[in-house]
């Protein structure tokens, strides 16, 4: 499945910054949606499964790093640190681009702390300190990549996890409502292109599709365990966007 995600997630990269390019029609973008939902679900499985929380964390948030370092050499590069609607120097447009990496590892840090929460018999005052720290990451979590939507879809997983009827419930509504979104924003907004264009633009509902990749996860690993599995995603990631970045300036 992890397999799965990264070819439809490299499809959706190249609609994002190269569609125009290849006149790829606007329905290619609600391919990719179950990708990121996807990631969030083995992350949080892999909460539960991992030997280390801690060094699982890390790796995800070096790559973070890794990746905000990449962006922002190419934002450099090619002069794409400037607001569109202020004409004016903006930081957030210079570390702009893909990183999931950090999306990743914030959602597993916050449900870290909230397990923390939860599971364990803790001090007032540790509580109090943890409370905080998840009121802090949320910032974090909404301006990273996909946030606000990766951090309701990990709340989901955690809370409802191994009740695929629940996951189902919550996913669905939480599409639901974001369909909703969409379809205000085509009925009450004016110049905002035809329904198609709307619904291919505001496309988060259809997160809706990971369900049936998670109806078909049997809890076991996949592959055979070789290290290059393991780390396969930490490699073809950068690489990748890497590629791709270079073929948009070219074309």
């Amino acid at each position: 499945m992890k397999i799965i995600g990264i070819i439809f997630m490299v499809i959706d990269h190249i609609n994002i910054y190269l569609g125009g390019v290849l006149h790829l029609p606007l329905w290619v973008s609600l391919l990719g949606r179950f990708v990121a939902p996807l990631f969030i679900f083995f992350i949080i499985e892999g909460f539960y499964y991992t030997h280390s929380r801690q060094k699982y964390f890390w790796r995800l948030f070096i790559g973070g790093v890794l990746m905000y370092g990449i962006n922002l050499l190419r934002n450099i590069l090619t002069h794409n640190t400037t607001n569109p609607y202020t004409k004016q120097f903006d930081i957030f447009y210079l570390f702009q681009g893909q990183n999931i990496f950090m999306t990743l590892a914030l959602v597993l840090l916050w449900i870290w702390i909230l397990d923390t929460i939860i599971v364990n018999r803790l001090h007032v005052t540790n509580y109090f300190m943890l409370i905080i720290a998840l009121i802090v990451i949320i910032p974090f979590i909404l301006i990273s990549e996909g946030g606000p939507y990766e951090l309701v879809m990990g709340l989901i997983f955690y809370l409802c996890r191994g009740n695929f009827k629940r996951i189902s419930v919550g996913v669905m509504t939480f599409s639901l409502l974001l369909f909703v979104h969409a379809l205000m924003s085509y009925f009450g907004q004016v110049d905002v292109g035809t329904l198609y264009q709307t619904l291919t633009f505001d496309d988060e509902y259809m997160m809706i599709t990971v369900l049936p990749f998670i109806y078909l996860y049997n809890g076991q690993r996949g592959g055979s365990g070789q290290k290059w599995q393991k780390n396969l995603f930490y490699y073809f990631y950068p690489i990748h966007l890497i590629i791709i970045y270079i073929l948009s300036t070219i074309f």
